[in-house]
């Protein structure tokens, strides 16, 4: 399973954009449709909720650094849907705000980049657990077992 893990992670790392945010810039806001996870090799991301769905301001902050990424519910959105069902149309809504603190260097995988990657990802998956299957599952070709084999010498 490591193996199909480092190949999934070959992929995406195939699709990575990079990006670069001036200090105090919008990545998404509350209420936008998530269109990209964000990963960060420099600087900070602040990662906030303006309310908590009821009209009350929340004050809690998540600071997102070097090393770590913003965006995990949209790659449930790619790996908990089958590839053919991956509707750009039906992305996830961003839950917080996500701002710069500071210039941010990082890489992006978009959505659409990512419904390719999975799609991807699960075909070559698929098809090497079929390959697997047939190799430790021969079909019988109308073979005969090896003692008929010899009866019909006689």
């Amino acid at each position: 399973m490591l193996g199909k893990k480092n190949q999934l992670l070959q992929m995406i790392c195939d699709y990575l954009k990079p990006v670069y945010y001036n200090e105090h810039s919008y990545i998404v806001r509350e209420g936008e449709p998530l269109d990209a996870a964000i990963f960060v090799t420099q600087g900070i991301i602040w990662s906030f909720a303006t309310s908590n769905g009821e009209g009350t301001v929340s004050s809690a902050a998540q600071c997102i650094e070097k090393g770590h990424f913003y965006g995990q519910d949209l790659l449930d959105w790619a790996l908990n849907d089958s590839p053919t069902s991956l509707d750009l149309s039906k992305l996830p809504i961003s839950t917080k705000t996500v701002k710069t603190h500071a210039k941010v260097e990082g890489f992006a995988l978009m959505a659409n980049d990512l419904k390719t990657v999975v799609s991807k990802w699960k075909t070559e998956t698929a098809s090497a657990l079929q390959a697997a299957w047939r190799r430790s599952h021969p079909e019988k070709k109308n073979e005969k077992p090896s003692q008929s084999a010899s009866e019909n010498k006689n």
